[in-house]
């Protein structure tokens, strides 16, 4: 279990990307959540993005929720809309955005659909909070 890191070229720049171990809050019982909060305590990056599986929304904005609260702009990339739009399942993302105030996106991380919006917009948020 650990933090990987990646730099990516994002116009005239270089943006370093940071994977965190897969986790569904912040709570420090598992080892997931303790490296997932001990990152954006110790770190505070300039934007966090949760990617959420879209199936699964109510059980995977509780992190959301819980990087909200820590204060950090967020990102909310809605992965896998495909298979919900395939089951019939509707997701107004804007209501969502509105709620929580942010942007969010919608993915298909397999297809890699979404992925140039999704730093787009994680590279507008965190402009944003430098400003």
């Amino acid at each position: 279990m650990e933090v990987s890191r990646a730099d990516c070229i994002y116009g005239n720049g270089e943006v370093e990307l940071i994977d965190l171990p897969g986790t569904y809050s912040l709570a420090a019982y598992s080892l997931e959540e303790v490296i997932a909060r001990d990152f954006l305590l110790d770190e505070k990056p300039d934007v966090v993005i949760c990617v959420v599986d879209a199936a699964n929304l109510e059980r995977n904005l509780y992190l959301t929720v819980q990087v909200l609260e820590l204060g950090f702009p967020i990102v909310l990339a809605l992965n896998m809309v495909d298979v919900t739009e395939a089951a019939g399942i509707r997701i107004d993302e804007e209501k969502i955005g509105q709620a929580l105030q942010c942007p969010v996106i919608r993915t298909i991380a397999r297809d890699g659909k979404g992925v140039k919006e999704l730093i787009e917009a994680a590279v507008c948020a965190a402009r944003s909070k430098a400003q």
